[in-house]
């Protein structure tokens, strides 16, 4: 596995410095934050990382065990779909779709998986997810045009600031959901998909705000680009 992520760290490495998505007319001069710094740096951090814990890995010569293996698989080709697809499908419905499958497979490992329970749960957090970043983003664009219009304070016209409020916002909705819906669906059968979802929604608002608000990487929109 680690061998296998830096391999494919490597080769994000080059997507990164051949992909015009990642081009700002700053790179020009050397070095916006919000251009290719940002992912190439991330690459090379990932690349350093995995690197490492192959080079100290000392396998037992054991065999990898059949859930190891299917675990193994599922990840590597739940990862090599979210590379192909994010162009068209989209940063935050893609990211949310498997990092809620990655949550919800290892933290059910060797319990008996409801998969009708799964996708309803998976559907759930997708839906939930989509509203709330079309509330967020509705929210800062607004603010934003109303400072254009003199109506609130030109502080409100500063994507950093935008971004704060941004993060507030993912706060405070992760927090309502787990002392609404989360206790409605309080119990053990729901437990893991609560989690899950959670979880994701949290942590796919929160990544798309330091990447798309602060330092301004371009996020693949995908179908969401109304």
């Amino acid at each position: 596995m680690p061998a296998v992520m830096t391999v494919l760290s490597a080769l994000y490495f080059v997507y990164v410095l051949t992909s015009e998505d990642t081009i700002l007319a700053a790179d020009a001069v050397g070095g916006d934050p919000g251009g290719k710094v940002l992912p190439l740096a991330m690459a090379v951090f990932l690349f350093l990382g995995f690197l490492c814990i192959t080079i100290k890995e000392r396998p037992d010569g054991e065999a990898m065990d059949s859930g190891t293996r299917n675990l193994f698989l599922v990840t590597l080709g739940l990862s090599a779909l979210y590379v192909l697809l994010i162009r068209y499908v989209g940063f935050v419905i893609l990211s949310t779709l498997l990092l809620y499958s990655l949550e919800y497979i290892y933290t059910t490992i060797g319990e008996t998986r409801d998969k009708k329970l799964a996708v309803l749960g998976g559907a759930g957090t997708l839906g939930i997810t989509v509203a709330a970043f079309f509330v967020m983003r509705m929210i800062t664009r607004n603010l934003m045009s109303l400072a254009r219009a003199g109506v609130l304070p030109q502080i409100f016209t500063v994507t950093a600031f935008e971004a704060c409020i941004s993060l507030v916002y993912v706060g405070l909705t992760a927090l309502l959901l787990s002392r609404t819906l989360c206790r409605r669906l309080a119990g053990e059968r729901t437990a893991r998909i609560r989690q899950a979802g959670l979880l994701t929604m949290t942590a796919v608002l929160f990544l798309y705000v330091v990447f798309k608000q602060f330092f301004s990487v371009n996020l693949a929109a995908g179908i969401l680009n109304i």
